[in-house]
This record gives C-alpha cells, sequence and structure tokens, in this order.
C-alpha cells in the first residue's frame, strides 16, 4: 500500500508545482498581452486562450493536492471542537463527502472529453487546439481528488493520533 500511497503523493506534489508555474505564468502572459497590444498595436493570437487553460488547469488539478495537505476550503468549527476518535471520523466523514462532487468531475468530464476526441473538436481560435486535450484536465482532476479523498480517509484510519489527518 505505502509504494500506491507515495505515488499518489507524488503526482500531487508535482501538481503543485505544475499550478505554481502556471499561476507565475499567468500574469505575465497578462502583462506581455497588454503590452504588445497596446504599445506596440500587434494583438497575440495566443495569450489569452492560453490563460483560460492555465486557470483551468489551477482550478481542476489542485483540489486534490489541497485536501491532502489539509490546505483545502472548508468549515472547520465542527470538526475542530472534536477530539480523539470523534474527530477521526468526523474528518474522514468530511473526506468522505468530496466523493460525489469528484464523482461527478471524473464520469462526465470523462465523457466530454472523449466526445471531444471523437468528434475531433478544436478550439475556436487560430490556434486551433485539440479540445479534448483541454477537456482531459477535468477528469484527471476529479481522479486525483478521489484518490485524496482515499488516502486522506487512509491516513485518519491508520494514524494512531489522527494528528497527521487533522492538520
Amino acid at each position: 500500500m505505502r509504494p500506491i500511497l507515495s505515488t499518489v503523493s507524488a503526482i500531487q506534489v508535482a501538481v503543485l508545482y505544475a499550478a505554481a508555474a502556471a499561476l507565475a505564468a499567468l500574469p505575465a502572459i497578462t502583462f506581455y498581452d497588454v503590452l504588445v497590444r497596446y504599445v506596440f498595436h500587434t494583438p497575440t493570437i495566443w495569450a489569452t486562450e492560453i490563460s483560460i487553460y492555465l486557470l483551468q488547469f489551477l482550478v481542476f488539478m489542485t483540489p486534490g493536492a489541497l485536501l491532502l495537505d489539509g490546505n483545502h476550503l472548508r468549515v472547520t468549527f465542527w470538526i475542530e471542537s472534536r477530539i480523539g476518535l470523534t474527530r477521526r471520523v468526523t474528518e474522514c466523514i468530511a473526506a468522505l463527502t468530496i466523493l460525489p462532487y469528484a464523482g461527478v468531475l471524473t464520469w462526465f468530464g470523462a465523457a466530454y472529453t472523449i466526445r471531444a476526441f471523437e468528434r475531433g473538436m478544436l478550439s475556436p481560435t487560430l490556434l486551433q487546439v485539440p479540445l479534448w486535450m483541454v477537456y482531459v484536465i477535468v477528469p484527471a482532476g476529479g481522479a486525483l481528488l478521489v484518490l485524496a479523498v482515499a488516502q486522506r480517509c487512509y491516513g485518519i484510519i491508520c494514524s494512531e493520533h489522527g494528528s497527521e489527518a487533522t492538520r
């Protein structure tokens, strides 16, 4: 089980590094686009589209990694008022409530990605990016979120005091 957990953790860390790079690239791309558009009067054909794809990556790929680190957005007043086994059970239940959302992302995202691939859909811009390459971010992020929920619950169940799972 440890190799699987370490592989999932490594993937989630890689996603966080890629997200940090995307987050750094977004303002740089926007600055470049504004500069060439208004100073040199030569707008780019790619800046807006690439910015949208980077933002999509940030939104859909990072929740799993954030869940593993305990840095995801959540309401904690009820969980933090518990101790011991009650807190561990509450943490696990809270993590499991994410599964329907993650399942919908994975299932319908995969269906939409497959449809885009089969139909050869391209972005309606000059870049003509194959849209399946963009859409695959949604089910991939959903799958990473499902794996993160499983790993978090496993960590909560297996931890003696629940300390690593309740950061």
